[in-house]
């Protein structure tokens, strides 16, 4: 899918501009970083509540397990199907069950959705893929046009028109780059990110890649997200938490902008990894693509809404606070 020229004149502007202020922007970035944290208040809350200690252990628990299912996940770039076998053919399911794209994060691989896809296999989805990609291979922009091959390739042989994404930490940033500014919009039904840095991390900064410089707050790929966002027929959700050490701050796994109209859910007391094993999480994801219009089913939307609001641990964003 060519980028279109007026995208790549206001791509080019805008890393020249970011480029160009960056010296000035240096010394007071440090401030407002800091204002914006209120470090010595989020830390003092935290620790004061003991569902904060269930919730770090609970992160190095999960931290364990995925290193040991990582190698499990080294490799494989075909679409995955119960049995082993190839996907049905999207003509023999139902005409709504569009397919699923599972899109991992940052130093991790497909090994990290295993329990997510089993949930939504288990809801009726048979499409669920996966991608496996090096962020230390390229840049951001360079990953998302891997993610678009991959989906272009997904709607060829399922024959779908559109798809559902679903993407964790710098997973969920691809798929807004995709969506956003290589003309995703018209190839995706739902966008569901876990814990991604929509406005940016601190924790960025303790890295020297080409994805990390583009993932700190301020840089020209989180500028044109900003600036690119615009009303689309895709329906966004973001799962964030309060007890994320690598999105800092943890309202910026919020997507916020007014013109992308997401819902966002609050998974309580878990850390960046954890959030994906999350109790009711999966059903939870399962149910909002379904009532999107992944499958058929009056009662859809109904279940949700339960699922999302009413399971332990997930809380609507207008009644939490995200530290």
């Amino acid at each position: 899918m060519p980028l279109a020229p007026h995208r790549h004149r206001f791509l080019t502007s805008l890393a020249h501009r970011h480029r160009r202020d960056a010296a000035r922007r240096q010394v007071s970035s440090s401030r407002e970083r800091a204002d914006k944290l209120q470090l010595p208040d989020i830390v003092t809350r935290a620790l004061m509540r003991p569902g904060s200690y269930v919730g770090w252990l609970r992160e190095l628990l999960v931290t364990g397990v995925c290193l040991v299912c990582y190698p499990f996940g080294i490799g494989g770039t075909t679409p995955e199907s119960p049995s082993g076998a190839s996907p049905t053919p999207f003509s023999a399911l139902e005409p709504d069950a569009a397919p699923v794209l599972l899109v991992h994060g940052y130093g991790h691989n497909r090994s990290g959705w295993t329990f997510l896809a089993r949930h939504l296999r288990r809801g009726g989805f048979e499409h669920v893929y996966s991608l496996n990609y090096n962020p230390l291979a390229g840049d951001l922009p360079g990953l998302a046009w891997e993610l678009s091959r991959r989906i272009d390739a997904i709607r060829e042989v399922t024959g779908a028109r559109r798809v559902h994404l679903v993407g964790h930490s710098l997973g969920g940033i691809l798929i807004r780059y995709y969506v956003q500014l290589l003309g995703g919009e018209a190839c995706v039904d739902t966008a569901i990110t876990l814990a991604s840095p929509h406005e940016g991390t601190l924790a960025a900064g303790l890295g020297r890649s080409s994805v990390l410089r583009q993932l700190r707050p301020g840089s020209w790929v989180i500028q044109a997200l900003e600036e690119t966002a615009r009303p689309s027929p895709v329906q966004w959700m973001a799962y964030y938490s309060n007890l994320d050490a690598l999105v800092q701050p943890a309202s910026s796994a919020m997507l916020r902008h007014p013109a992308l109209d997401a819902t966002n859910v609050l998974v309580k007391d878990h850390g960046h990894l954890s959030i994906l094993l999350a109790p009711g999480l999966g059903r939870s994801i399962a149910h909002r693509l379904a009532a999107s219009g992944g499958l058929s089913g009056s009662d859809a939307s109904q279940s949700a809404a339960e699922d999302e609001f009413g399971s332990p641990g997930l809380r609507p964003a207008a009644h939490a606070e995200p530290a």
